[in-house]
């Protein structure tokens, strides 16, 4: 509830400041990569370690940050070879991970239930923002990319499609319906507060935040919220230092739209290792 009724705020002051509205929220996208968006991947490491106590394996930070990094660079080069082809399996990777985690929310545990979930998910966030995600895309992947076909193929479906299909899929067991009402009203919510805002109301206000509990609960830490959030602050800060890296070595002309490119492709590399790290969670049972 206490999200709803900050998105509502959020959208009060879109409302009410609409020249405003693109600041506005690239602002919440940081504030939300802040504060849950990148720390809930910067615990990795603690549920790494978990996963190997569990299946009793030897854990050294060194060798976990070395596979962490290598799986980013090898994205990374992919990026470089194919920018299609990876925006495709970013959005792809990102839809399960967001699939597999609303839907272990709601008491289903179901690979394909989960990907299917997270797409229509996605799609309903994005695609109703055409002129936006169309600009966004431009400045990713060259023009003539076969991704656009795609998308245009998807910008002729009806954006309720998505949510109906989204609400039908994660509908739950009794004991989450009240959850389901909330989880649904958000999305329709999201979808008012803009291509970015929305997608970063969801990302970081519901999905880091589930997340984040999802973490707790596997740990088994015995620790709050907070003290796991203040955990996760080393390699956020590593995440951020490594942002502004990215900026360092890349040339001006590329920041374009206040470095959409290169904050887009620094995301979908942490994405890669972050999903693998985190399945593990969502495979136990």
């Amino acid at each position: 509830m206490a999200l709803l009724i900050t998105g509502f705020l959020f959208k009060c002051v879109i409302v009410l400041f609409p020249q405003k509205q693109f600041n506005i929220e690239i602002v919440v996208l940081f504030l939300g990569l802040v504060l849950t968006g990148i720390p809930h991947g910067a615990i990795d490491h603690l549920v790494a370690q978990k996963t190997a106590d569990k299946k009793l394996n030897n854990f050294t930070l060194a060798h976990f940050i070395f596979r962490y990094t290598a799986f980013m660079l090898i994205y990374g080069c992919i990026w470089w070879l194919a920018p299609g082809l990876s925006l495709c399996l970013f959005i792809f990777l990102t839809a399960f991970h967001f699939g597999v985690t609303d839907l272990h929310f709601f008491g289903k545990e179901n690979k394909l239930l989960s990907f299917l979930l997270g797409l229509n998910l996605t799609a309903w966030l994005l695609l109703p923002h055409q002129v936006e995600l169309i600009k966004w895309l431009q400045l990713i992947v060259p023009k003539t990319d076969s991704v656009f076909v795609l998308i245009n193929f998807l910008f002729k479906i009806n954006p309720l499609v998505f949510i109906a299909v989204t609400g039908f899929i994660s509908f739950p067991v009794k004991s989450k319906r009240a959850e389901w009402v909330l989880f649904i009203l958000l999305l329709v919510l999201s979808n008012q507060l803009g291509f970015i805002g929305g997608f970063a109301f969801y990302f970081s206000g519901w999905h880091g935040y589930q997340a984040f509990k999802d973490i707790r609960n596997y740990i088994d830490s015995g620790n709050s919220m907070i003290q796991l959030w203040k955990k996760a602050i080393p390699f956020t800060l590593l995440s951020m230092l490594g942002l502004v890296a990215v900026y360092a070595i890349t040339p001006g002309s590329v920041w374009q739209n206040l470095g959409a490119p290169a904050l887009i492709i620094l995301i979908s590399l942490l994405t890669l290792p972050h999903m693998q790290v985190m399945q593990e969670i969502y495979n136990k049972e």
